[in-house]
């Protein structure tokens, strides 16, 4: 079966920037409105893929950190995403502005869960530096070119690689005792079923900056590597961005299979990045899953829309 299909036909490769300072701030999980997804789900630790939601709508809550500092005014809002869907599609939405400790997201956000797909494989990669950290010896040419191939290209052979060389299951074992993840699952030796919450996802990419700012390796793989994938990788959120913030710069890894046995496209947008405007670093996750037929650039449109409305709600304007 054919894990990653990838279109390359995107905008250009993202430039570089070194990471900026995170401030710490608290992830909690809020509601809020949408079209044609919001059913609630008990427990977060399901073994499979949550059902395809129908219509309801939420009131949305805001949530913040004591421990966070205000820097640059935001607009104040509670923000309303509403992505005009077929019934039989599926998505979910967190947003955490880690400069402010505010945080949003979809009703489902912490309650049901997609294939990780290759967006796990930014935990892969922290996780086998951590390794190589810990055994006190330089990452050698061929692992960094390994890690290179699975950022950079979403090299599924390469994530294969290094997943098994750090336990298979132990990887993700560890994400979600390190990263606190309350709403994932291992899917026994397949890394890309990992099942995960939308407001999982952003607290794994939380500790994978908050790694780099102590770690030259880490950093190595925000800054020169998820910053810079390939142009069919930087679909959904990076797209927008590079549309209406053309120097943001973000950290990206998005994941995209589409599965003949299920019927479904899985297909997922993972980002960090600091607005130009207000100078606000924010996490972004969107999860959607669909049928088959519709395509990636169905997935991939869902993930701008909801995007462009967050955008626009959460963000100063410059």
């Amino acid at each position: 079966m054919v894990e990653v299909m990838e279109d390359t036909t995107r905008r250009p490769q993202l430039s570089r920037r070194r990471l900026m300072g995170i401030l710490a701030g608290g992830i909690a999980a809020s509601a809020v409105g949408g079209v044609g997804i919001f059913s609630a789900q008990s427990g977060g630790n399901a073994a499979s893929p949550s059902p395809a939601a129908t219509s309801s709508s939420a009131t949305p809550t805001p949530s913040s950190s004591s421990a966070a500092t205000a820097a640059a005014p935001a607009k104040k809002t509670t923000p309303v995403v509403r992505v005009q869907t077929d019934e039989d599609t599926w998505y979910a939405w967190q947003w955490v502005n880690l400069t402010t400790g505010d945080s949003y997201g979809s009703a489902n956000a912490a309650k049901q869960t997609n294939n990780t797909e290759s967006m796990i494989k930014a935990w892969i990669g922290t996780d086998y530096l951590a390794g190589v950290e810990a055994s006190g010896k330089p990452l050698s040419d061929a692992d960094k070119a390994l890690i290179t191939k699975m950022i950079k290209n979403s090299d599924d052979s390469a994530a294969q690689t290094l997943y098994l060389r750090r336990g298979a299951d132990k990887v993700i074992q560890r994400a979600i005792d390190e990263c606190g993840l309350s709403g994932t699952s291992i899917t026994e030796s397949w890394w890309s079923k990992t099942q995960i919450t939308a407001l999982d996802a952003t607290r794994m990419m939380r500790e994978i900056l908050d790694r780099a700012k102590t770690s030259e390796l880490v950093a190595w793989l925000v800054d020169d590597l998820m910053r810079n994938v390939s142009p069919g990788n930087a679909f959904g959120i990076a797209e927008v961005l590079g549309e209406v913030d053309p120097q943001a710069d973000p950290a990206i890894k998005n994941g995209w299979t589409d599965h003949a046995r299920t019927g479904l496209w899985n297909l997922n947008c993972l980002a960090e990045w600091t607005s130009t405007a207000g100078g606000e670093q924010i996490v972004l996750a969107i999860l959607t899953r669909y049928p088959v037929g519709y395509g990636q650039a169905y997935g991939e449109k869902v993930c701008r829309e909801v995007t462009s409305q967050l955008l626009e709600q959460l963000t100063v304007q410059a």
